[in-house]
């Protein structure tokens, strides 16, 4: 992988990636973006992208050809398909296609929400310093994000309050673990 990860984001619409563009460029990696889907397939090559982050709103029928194409030149491009137009959610997405070191080294080893949707747990597999995000995506596709906790844990499992029981829409957790990012879609 090249040493400022370069990204590549496909979607519908041009304002969504506008702003993820600018917040990755932000976070010190080189990115391009194309809203048509048949020219990335053509004019993009493979071997001078790492991550390609796809809109959720990509169908499959022009997903396949476009991730075929691009992974016949580079096969170990990472494919990001993106949960919601959330920007840092989307963000968290590529920096964990980038940090993932593989199941049995990853930090954290799960996260959800308990019954009840009032408390987040995440376990560990070993103590680091941790932040985690919960954000929702409600039904008039409004963002909204809440920090549940920021500072060094140990190993084993831990249990946090959230602020909040708002639970219509979509939720999703972020977990930063030391320099590993995880993300989870939690319903």
């Amino acid at each position: 992988m090249a040493a400022t990860p370069r990204v590549l984001l496909v979607g519908k619409r041009a304002r969504v990636l506008d702003r993820l563009a600018e917040a990755l460029r932000q976070e010190g990696m080189h990115v391009r973006q194309d809203t048509d889907f048949d020219h990335a397939r053509t004019h993009v090559d493979g071997s001078t992208v790492d991550v390609i982050a796809l809109g959720r709103a990509v169908p499959g029928a022009r997903r396949e050809p476009l991730v075929s194409a691009l992974k016949a030149q580079n096969p170990a491009l990472k494919v990001v398909d993106g949960l919601a137009p959330i920007t840092p959610l989307l963000v968290a997405q590529v920096q964990e296609a980038l940090t993932d070191p593989g199941p049995d080294s990853r930090l954290v080893t799960a996260a959800g929400l308990l019954p009840g949707d009032d408390r987040v747990v995440i376990t560990m597999r070993r103590p680091a310093a941790v932040s985690i995000i919960l954000h929702r995506l409600d039904p008039l596709y409004r963002a909204h994000e809440q920090r549940i906790h920021e500072g060094l844990l140990d190993r084993g499992r831990h249990t946090f309050p959230t602020r909040s029981r708002s639970t219509r829409g979509e939720r999703f957790l972020v977990v930063r673990a030391n320099n590993q990012t995880s993300v989870r879609a939690i319903g």
